[in-house]
């Protein structure tokens, strides 16, 4: 259990002025004080974070009395601790005799003067008594450290992290030590996967379960304690929501080792099904989605585009339409830049092949679960001229029949967001555009988003005011490029995110404007990253974007009678 206490005293101990006793209901709100760098979080409700820190809290189930245990200003879980993909602390692992608990987190002070980009990632794992809150140190790992588990024998700690040289991206591997902290060492996947953070151990503690994207697929595997991995399925669903592989998905596993699954189809939502220990027998339990029975899905079609970096994609078109009819397109690009599409149900390309569009899923370079040296492509060149092979990519599709060649279109959240204005500064080659929630131009984005002291450091190699880098940031900036575009463009946001903030649409449509593109701007008030918080505005975005491309359609149409 965690909860958050405030600090005794704050910044300013000043005694209020006399004339704050005149205050009344009436008055404005006083200003916002604040020294912290970090002061607000995506995802987190209040426009700056509140004083304290989270602490661990130990409930008695019997007498339904809690204990504080830890009273340390560090972050024990909460917002904080989340580090873009990794959670460094607030997985509590307890240890079998329930005499102690074990974190992964950040304890070491952070150190005075400018912000130290290491200090900021570099959790390790940490004991703690329950009989007087002592805490132990066991590693001093020197990276990222996140969901350290004990073994349900008490003999060893795994945990997820990587260590090494700053990148943008640096793939998650399974590490195991002994409980005393010694004999670390790396369960590497072959493949160079990345591993997502939520491990669990065999109930016999030979081994771990993980979660790995492979090539558009969720996969589970399990891996022994000497590193050799079985993949046990891969029918792990994607996000009906988002179309993300892996997205929100969770094992469990139980004392006879049979395993509890999301399993994923391309017709249906997920449903929980239960996997036998070996991975050869798997049952639906639940029928979820039994309320799509009526419902015609539209087909999706797997494929690989032989661009110079072949690209793996998936092509959704609506299930009545003639294989001969030619249908216009959307190119559908995901965010992360390290996250990746699969060929399961997603709610968005589902609604615009219902409206007639042929909808392109492709998974561009620094997708996640084409291994290590994929994800590189990206270091420190996001967005870049090899991103231009996504246009050489659709010419292929197009080429294959069945396609509109004058009625393509592109749109992309996020990181797609950022390749969709990118594409479209460098080739009139799309009819229309939609850039949802993208960053456009690098040195606002890195100072005013919630996470400076990560971005700054490994998105771009160092902040914008080292020698050098403003050329470094404005050359990767779609902003450097609007006076190239031609495509009439709608810009969407949520006027509550802090990952990718408003400024930036704002920024892009302005220009856009005063450049004389037809363009739109849709802000989604009390929303965030994802426009996930309230289903009417996420509806509402698909919806919009759908009406911007059908306008531009009629223009195409009636341009060529």
């Amino acid at each position: 259990m965690r909860a958050q206490l405030a600090r005794p005293g704050q910044a300013n101990n000043q005694p209020a002025p006399a004339w704050h006793a005149l205050r009344t209901e009436h008055w404005a709100r006083p200003g916002q004080y604040t020294e912290k760098l970090l002061r607000r979080i995506e995802g987190v409700d209040a426009e700056l974070l509140p004083e304290g820190h989270h602490q661990i809290f130990l409930l008695d189930v019997a007498t339904a009395t809690i204990r504080q245990l830890t009273f340390d200003p560090f972050e024990h879980g909460g917002p904080l601790a989340l580090i873009t993909k990794l959670k460094l602390a607030g997985h509590i692992s307890w240890s079998p005799d329930s005499r102690s608990l074990v974190m992964s987190m950040l304890r070491d002070p952070t150190p005075p003067g400018p912000v130290d980009p290491v200090h900021a990632v570099a959790a390790d794992v940490y004991s703690f008594s329950i009989a007087d809150g002592a805490v132990t140190r066991l590693t001093r790992f020197g990276g990222t450290i996140a969901h350290a588990s004990v073994s349900p024998d008490g003999e060893w700690i795994a945990f997820i992290g990587s260590r090494g040289p700053q990148k943008s991206f640096r793939t998650n591997v399974v590490h195991v030590m002994s409980r005393s902290g010694d004999n670390l060492r790396a369960l590497n996947h072959p493949d160079e996967l990345e591993v997502h953070q939520e491990l669990l151990w065999l109930p016999d503690s030979s081994g771990l379960l993980a979660l790995v994207p492979h090539e558009g697929t969720g996969s589970l595997q399990k891996v022994d304690l000497e590193g050799q991995w079985t993949v046990l399925s891969r029918e792990v669903g994607g996000s009906a929501a988002s179309g993300y592989v892996l997205w929100s998905k969770f094992v469990s596993v139980s004392h006879d080792g049979e395993i509890a699954i999301l399993r994923g189809s391309s017709t249906r939502t997920d449903e929980v099904a239960i996997l036998s220990p070996d991975g050869a027998r798997c049952q639906e339990v639940t029928r979820e989605s039994d309320w799509m029975s009526d419902i015609t899905v539209a087909p999706i079609e797997p494929m690989w585009l032989a661009t110079r970096q072949p690209m793996q994609a998936w092509l959704v078109r609506p299930a009545d339409a003639p294989a001969d009819k030619p249908l216009p397109m959307i190119l559908w690009l995901h965010g992360g830049p390290y996250l990746s599409w699969g060929p399961h149900f997603a709610v968005i390309p589902q609604l615009w092949a219902a409206r007639g569009y042929a909808v392109l899923m492709m998974n561009p370079r620094g997708s996640l679960g084409y291994g290590e040296t994929f994800t590189d492509h990206l270091e420190h060149d996001f967005p870049g001229a090899d991103d231009l092979m996504i246009a050489d990519a659709v010419d292929l599709v197009v080429k294959r029949g069945g396609i509109d060649p004058e009625r393509v279109y592109v749109a992309g959240e996020s990181a797609g967001g950022v390749l969709t204005a990118w594409l479209i500064g460098h080739t009139h080659r799309f009819a229309a555009a939609a850039v949802v929630y993208g960053v456009v131009e690098w040195i606002s984005q890195t100072l005013l988003q919630d996470r400076p002291d990560y971005f700054a450091y490994r998105w771009r190699s160092g902040p914008p005011w080292d020698a050098g880098k403003q050329e470094v940031y404005w050359r990767h900036s779609p902003l450097a490029l609007v006076g190239n575009v031609r495509t009439p463009t709608i810009v969407l946001c949520g006027e509550r995110d802090w990952r990718t903030p408003i400024t930036q649409s704002e920024m892009y449509f302005t220009a856009l404007k005063m450049c004389g593109v037809e363009a739109a701007l849709v802000s989604y008030p009390d929303n965030n990253h994802g426009l996930e918080r309230h289903p009417s505005q996420y509806l509402d975005f698909a919806e919009r974007i759908g009406d911007w491309f059908e306008r531009y359609a009629q223009v195409t149409l009636a341009k060529s009678a």
